[in-house]
């Protein structure tokens, strides 16, 4: 009740001002309950703007923190991502080196396979070599003791004959007188000298002077002299006996003195055996690095190398004449003669020196490695991936300890040679011997020890050096005056020797075979340098051409009119000829063939 009659009184104050009351007629209001409620109500408006503002900067600092959380977190995943990126990176790291010891291993086994290999075959073919020596050296003991049969039964039929005919003269006169037998047998044994005799081919050789030589030699040696080297036309048969006749009769008498007082050696009996004792600088055995090992920068417009100080032939000519103390040489790199049949491009390597590449249309790839005076350090072919044959390779040019080796002879130091072999079995003279065998005669070791390695150029330009290996003189190639041409019926004389190279490098594609060219006297010394160059070169060309012989197993060296076959200084045919020697043994060691 109390309640309906305020909302009465409530209500009833708008209907008293409505019908005119004066509001002291109407029932008084305090002031205090209506300003009560209005204070109340900002007070409740302003603490609800205060909460949203409150709420708005929670909500603010919780997006906030919730960002920066979202960050950590982005962080935090990449950090685990570059974590696991290094170890999985590390782990293929790990993998690739293991990879690369496995295939390293697999590669030495390989080689050592390889090696092995190598040196059962060469060991098999040194045995087969040692049989075919032995084998041929009893035919030649059978033989010379059938031909000695042979000569004793002339020897006994002549003597009868000559008995036969005394007793008829001395029936016809009537008048018989006794023999003389000591007369009788010395006349005997003159004929067995003067007899010609026939050697294996069939052909009848005049021996005349040999065994009278050969007994001369034998009593010097006994009466303590040195022995007598073979002389042939009136000149030596070894290259530096020739170049020793050219000095004063003192150095002649020197060398005669150097070579009796020098101790015999016996002839190496295969490669391996010549070279023994063959170390590099360190004392190990010598290994040649792969030729592309080493990465080059590639060379355009390659304007030759430093051949020396000495006169150019010409322009076109890559050849140069320099005179070394008492000689003159001429000098070729041999680069048109090999990029004939292929591309070639030059690189330089550090050290100054040049590598050469010819690409030949099948592949393959000839490196040579020179230094800046163009002398060959190493030559390799690269027949395929994982198959570099050596050629043939110098350690000391390689070391860089020395360079221009052509300029100083390393044959100087050594004694005279000293012949300890027959004369036909050191030099073959095609036109007397054409059905030799070539390939036997090739394969023979030099005839004495090798001392070291030499460069290409030592052996071009050292006598004494070439003397240590054997020679086939190619006297059926014989050229015109002032000629280096090779007519078709020259160069088919070449087919037996052609073939007996070719059947040797198909044996070891890293045979290196010296074509010499000489011409005879007649001349200056520094043309005729030059016209037996380029016979010597138009030999190997025909050898490549017509065999298939690689040109790169082939080096060619002129040496005028030094070596004359005959002494005359007329104009004789005999002397304008060319010379071919395998020179493996000196210029690559054993080693590399394995």
């Amino acid at each position: 009740m109390a309640l309906r009659h305020k909302l009465l009184a409530t209500a009833a104050i708008p209907l008293i001002a409505l019908m005119g009351l004066s509001p002291v007629q109407a029932a008084p209001i305090p002031q205090s309950v209506i300003a009560a409620p209005q204070s109340t109500d900002v007070v409740q408006v302003q603490s609800e703007e205060e909460l949203l503002q409150q709420q708005k900067e929670q909500r603010r600092q919780q997006r906030q923190q919730e960002k920066q959380q979202k960050q950590q977190e982005k962080q935090q995943k990449q950090q685990e991502k570059q974590q696991k990126q290094q170890e999985r990176k590390q782990r293929q790291q790990e993998q690739d080196q293991q990879q690369g010891e496995q295939r390293q291993q697999e590669k030495q086994q390989r080689q050592r396979q390889k090696q092995e290999e190598q040196q059962r075959q060469n060991d098999n073919a040194e045995s087969q070599k040692e049989q075919r020596r032995q084998e041929r050296k009893r035919q030649q003991e059978e033989q010379q003791g059938q031909q000695q049969e042979e000569n004793r039964k002339d020897r006994k039929r002549n003597t009868a004959e000559g008995q036969d005919n005394r007793v008829i003269e001395d029936q016809g006169q009537d008048k018989p007188r006794k023999r003389n037998n000591q007369a009788e047998d010395n006349a005997g044994q003159t004929d067995q000298v003067e007899k010609p005799r026939k050697r294996n081919n069939g052909s009848v050789e005049e021996i005349e002077t040999q065994p009278r030589a050969d007994k001369k030699a034998e009593a010097d040696e006994k009466r303590g002299e040195p022995k007598r080297l073979p002389v042939k036309n009136g000149a030596a048969v070894l290259d530096s006996e020739k170049d020793a006749d050219k000095g004063d009769e003192n150095a002649r008498e020197r060398r005669r003195r150097e070579r009796q007082d020098a101790e015999p050696v016996r002839a190496p009996r295969s490669d391996r055996e010549a070279q023994a004792g063959f170390k590099d600088q360190d004392g190990k055995p010598i290994r040649v690095r792969p030729v592309m090992e080493e990465k080059g920068e590639r060379i355009t417009g390659f304007q030759g190398y430093d051949l020396g100080e000495g006169r150019r032939v010409n322009d076109r000519d890559n050849r140069v004449i320099i005179k070394l103390n008492d000689r003159v040489i001429v000098r070729d790199d041999d680069r048109d003669r090999l990029g004939r049949r292929g591309d070639t491009r030059y690189e330089r390597l550090n050290n100054n020196r040049i590598r050469e590449i010819i690409v030949r249309p099948d592949g393959t790839r000839i490196v040579t490695v020179r230094n800046r005076y163009g002398e060959i350090i190493k030559r390799t072919r690269i027949e395929r991936p994982g198959r570099e044959v050596v050629i043939f390779y110098s350690p000391i040019l390689d070391a860089g300890r020395a360079d221009r080796l052509y300029l100083r002879d390393p044959g100087a130091r050594l004694p005279p040679m000293r012949l300890t072999i027959p004369v036909e079995d050191y030099i073959i003279d095609v036109s007397r011997e054409p059905n030799r065998n070539y390939v036997e005669f090739l394969e023979e070791p030099p005839v004495e020890p090798v001392e070291r390695v030499y460069s290409v150029d030592e052996v071009k330009y050292s006598a004494r050096i070439r003397d240590k290996v054997r020679r086939i003189d190619l006297d059926t190639i014989t050229f015109d005056t002032g000629s280096w041409d090779i007519s078709m019926n020259q160069a088919a004389s070449l087919k037996r020797v052609g073939a007996a190279i070719k059947q040797i490098l198909d044996q070891d594609p890293g045979e290196t075979f010296l074509i010499e060219g000489h011409t005879d006297a007649v001349g200056s010394d520094e043309s005729n340098l030059v016209l037996s160059d380029h016979r010597a070169e138009s030999v190997a060309e025909v050898l490549s051409d017509m065999f298939e012989i690689p040109a790169e197993n082939l080096v060619t060296q002129g040496y005028g009119e030094r070596y004359l076959k005959i002494n005359t200084e007329e104009a004789a045919r005999e002397n304008r000829r060319v010379t071919i020697r395998r020179i493996t043994p000196l210029v690559r060691p054993v080693a590399q063939a394995e």
